[in-house]
């Protein structure tokens, strides 16, 4: 059983980007002038006095002890070796002590790209090209065991979006969901940290105007065609109800 709501004191480790004028324009373009903190927190359904959003970018992080649990999201930084900044590995530090300190941590698209390095794994650019919009994930037999995703079924529709991977998982680590695109889509580290390579929190609001910021990339990569872009754009569905299901059961059963 976790702790009743009012005594929950959850950490959004906002690791989005150290660029300013960056964070502004994807707040306004996507967030529509609000904060991804702010969507992280209303997908968790969690009271203003149960959220603390830091921004990992800026300074000394905090204590991971103060906290019930931890969430980091996505970020347009890749933690690729050789192109990390000094605030990374502090970021990276701060996982592993949260990993020792036992603190219930769950990394999403960015947030499982750092967790891997900061545990000793690599990432890197995947070779199957971006995963962008919606995907089937389908749950490892470890993933259909594991609480995170208790009550869904073995294949789900999940929205992506993201260019790097793990390379590989390290001995202990557990693989619980993979796609057509990312072989590791979701994964276990111990009993407190649990990764995803997709957005359970994205709406389809926001991936569209995420699609919309990212277009020229999207057709320069030879991820869709200018022609199929208005179509590709129709074919995204809802999957907030199966996103929800997953930060709920977090929530539920990790953050103890």
């Amino acid at each position: 059983m976790r702790q009743k709501n009012k005594k929950l004191k959850i950490l959004f480790l906002d690791i989005l980007t150290d660029d300013t004028e960056r964070r502004k324009e994807i707040e306004e373009k996507i967030y529509g002038g609000g904060t991804y903190a702010e969507t992280m927190r209303n997908a968790l359904g969690l009271g203003k006095n149960q959220f603390f959003a830091y921004d990992a970018s800026r300074g000394k992080l905090p204590n991971p002890r103060d906290y019930s649990a931890i969430i980091s999201g996505g970020s347009v930084k890749d933690p690729v070796s050789g192109q990390e900044k000094p605030w990374m590995r502090r970021v990276y530090k701060f996982i592993r002590q949260a990993q020792k300190d036992k603190i219930p941590f769950l990394g999403i698209c960015g947030g499982l790209q750092f967790a891997v390095r900061a545990l000793g794994g690599e990432v890197i650019y995947n070779p199957r090209g971006r995963n962008f919009g919606n995907s089937i994930t389908q749950l490892a037999n470890n993933g259909k065991a594991d609480l995170l995703f208790e009550g869904l079924p073995g294949k789900f529709v999940v929205k992506s979006s993201h260019r790097c991977i793990a390379k590989e998982l390290k001995p202990g680590w557990k693989l619980l969901a993979f796609s057509k695109k990312s072989p590791f889509d979701a994964i276990a580290i111990g009993d407190n940290i649990r990764l995803t390579q997709f957005h359970p929190e994205m709406s389809v609001k926001q991936i569209k105007a995420l699609a919309k910021m990212r277009k020229e990339i999207l057709i320069t990569e030879g991820f869709v065609t200018e022609k199929e872009f208005p179509n590709f754009m129709k074919s995204i569905k809802d999957t907030k109800k199966t996103g929800r299901k997953i930060l709920k059961n977090f929530l539920a059963y990790f953050v103890k």
